[in-house]
């Protein structure tokens, strides 16, 4: 029996158990346009934006645009831009989103972008186009990249998310337009400033005169966002169709889960967010140190020790009482006690959701996967911990055991040429010039010289009493060893 097409007219036909929008797609507009309308987005603020229509917001629709492939708006465009978000809990729970109202293709046609977002009646610019999309080099836009040479000499065909937000916005000043708001929601510390120095790089080259209309009727801002979005594959199109009823060519699949940290900055109208669940803030600065700290750096512990234990992922690495209590003790008592937590925040009960989400064997996470890069990771995730600790005389056991394992694991991995890391190769001359001791030279080269830990003889000591342990008894027995101390 073929199973008909998920679309406007045929959402009656969803299976009950399917919840689906409260509001008629026609009485709903955009007053949004979002650059990078992947998985993530759909998954998470246009999920929010969906909220917002069911209680009647209506203008708070979206306009997506793509910067690269035309895949998302083909697959959607049958659909009236409707897709099904599954959500992978112990049950699985179905919602069909109709937030995003239109999909621009960039390269297809980039002057209705930048008309999109000349509109008046667009109040908000927002973006996930991952890292790659903002053209960074240590830290600065990197002016010698071929799109950014494009858009510095000329905006009549933009390329980057610069040049289409340069373009609208020299428009909506001539036009004396409503202000705007341009908000980053990739994770990216100062992603708003990241966006604003941009623009104002193409402004100050192509019209100055738009550059005193924007400092007063734009703001730019940053976010934190949080959940987590696999790849839409064959298997969740066929299970989708066969649990809601209608055939969906792009469903989306995320855990329940789902956080949003606003930076509340905002020079036109402001969506309503926090009736979504939203979180407006002053600064977001000791949000990203949280989620830093806690779920990263317990990322970053499960996937050291789960690899030295022999799992393939996290989830079954937190099934090894000795690994779970470990990690939780560690962040309980060791980092936890040196991060500033937002009084809106429970530390101890946000550690324990994070291990929660990490037990969820429906959305896997590998522990490779997790481990991928971790030399770079790693300065973030637990160096400065380490150091907050010292310099308050609080406990650092933990810590000091953390980074043991984390250089048992990147040995181990480099032999059994499992590493996938930018030092992979400074990793494995050191073993093949049988450089004595790993834990000073591969946290050398992971940058801990940068930090004070490494000079502390005492702390430097422990971590290598640590390794040792490891390495004589395992992962999992020097563990046991240490929480039993």
């Amino acid at each position: 029996m073929k199973i008909a097409p998920l679309n406007n007219y045929t959402l009656e036909n969803l299976k009950a158990s399917v919840d689906r929008p409260q509001y008629a797609l026609s009485e709903t507009s955009s007053a949004i346009v979002h650059f990078g309308a992947g998985n993530f987005h759909r998954a998470h603020q246009a999920v929010y934006c969906d909220t917002l229509l069911n209680k009647g917001e209506s203008q708070w629709g979206i306009t997506g645009v793509s910067l690269r492939s035309s895949t998302m708006r083909d697959n959607l465009t049958s659909q009236d831009y409707l897709y099904t978000l599954a959500i992978l809990g112990d049950e699985t729970r179905y919602r069909v989103i109709g937030a995003i109202k239109n999909i621009l293709v960039g390269p297809e046609d980039p002057q209705a972008v930048v008309e999109k977002v000349a509109d008046d009646k667009t109040q908000l610019v927002t973006t996930t186009i991952t890292e790659k999309g903002y053209y960074l080099s240590d830290g600065v836009i990197d002016q010698s990249h071929p799109d950014i040479v494009n858009d510095i000499n000329s905006l009549a065909i933009p390329v980057t998310v610069y040049g289409f937000i340069a373009a609208a916005l020299i428009k909506r000043g001539k036009d004396n337009a409503a202000p705007l708001t341009v908000l980053c929601c990739d994770n990216m510390h100062a992603g708003g400033q990241r966006l604003k120095d941009g623009v104002n790089l193409l402004l100050e080259l192509h019209s100055e005169e738009t550059l005193s209309w924007v400092a007063k009727n734009v703001a730019f801002s940053s976010s934190m966002v949080d959940r987590v979005t696999p790849s839409t594959d064959q298997s969740l199109i066929d299970v989708v169709a066969q649990d809601a009823g209608l055939l969906d060519n792009a469903p989306v699949s995320a855990e329940p889960f789902t956080q949003w940290i606003i930076e509340d900055n905002f020079a036109g109208k402001k969506p309503p967010f926090e009736q979504a669940g939203a979180l407006f803030v002053s600064d977001i600065a000791p949000f990203e140190k949280v989620k830093l700290r806690f779920l990263n750096a317990g990322h970053t512990m499960l996937s050291a020790l789960g690899y030295l234990a022999g799992d393939r992922y996290i989830h079954e690495a937190l099934q090894r009482q000795p690994l779970a209590l470990f990690t939780e003790q560690a962040l309980k008592r060791n980092v936890m006690p040196v991060t500033s937590v937002p009084e809106s925040v429970n530390g101890e009960v946000y550690i324990d959701d994070v291990l929660q989400r990490f037990r969820n064997s429906r959305l896997p996470y590998g522990v490779l996967q997790v481990g991928t890069d971790s030399s770079q990771k790693i300065q973030q995730r637990l160096f400065p911990s380490v150091d907050d600790a010292l310099s308050n005389s609080k406990e650092y056991a933990y810590l000091a055991f953390a980074l043991a394992a984390w250089v048992c694991f990147v040995r181990k991995a480099v032999i059994n040429e499992d590493l996938n890391d930018p030092l992979s190769h400074d990793f494995a001359q050191c073993i093949d010039e049988h450089v004595n001791n790993d834990v000073h030279n591969f946290l050398k080269l992971a940058g801990a010289s940068k930090f004070n830990f490494f000079s502390d003889s005492e702390f430097m000591a422990s971590v290598d009493d640590c390794y040792t342990n490891i390495n004589n008894v395992g992962a999992e027995q020097a563990i046991s060893e240490f929480l039993t101390l």
